[in-house]
């Protein structure tokens, strides 16, 4: 099974007997919990990682696509673009970016080209 495969900064696969589960990186603010009181004159406490479950997959070559897809496109849709380019130019990265994660996990004689 895969744990935690880091495929950009903010998403990571992994997988159970059936799935595979996209995870997507969350800052916590510890200081807007509820009941937190700070302490006089203390540093407040830094922002804490999380990576929560988000979508599900099956463990197919198919769900492996969509779960790609899917990362992908929450990615890309996640910036800030005023245009078409600037859209276009995220997709580019956002795909670039998971390539490099795929190459960079498999054997030297594999590897992923885009077509």
């Amino acid at each position: 099974m895969l744990n935690n495969v880091k495929i950009t900064a903010n998403y990571a696969l992994k997988s159970d007997a059936h799935n595979f589960i996209v995870l997507q990186r969350k800052l916590v603010d510890p200081t807007k919990a509820p009941g937190y009181k700070a302490v006089e004159g203390a540093e407040p406490p830094a922002l804490k990682e999380r990576w929560d479950e988000i979508a599900y997959y099956p463990l197919t070559t198919a769900g492996l696509t969509a779960f790609i897809e899917h990362v992908r496109m929450r990615e890309a849709t996640g910036r800030d673009v005023a245009n078409l380019a600037e859209l276009g130019a995220a997709f580019r990265e956002t795909t670039a970016e998971i390539i490099a994660a795929v190459n960079a996990c498999l054997s030297p004689e594999f590897s992923v080209v885009k077509t």
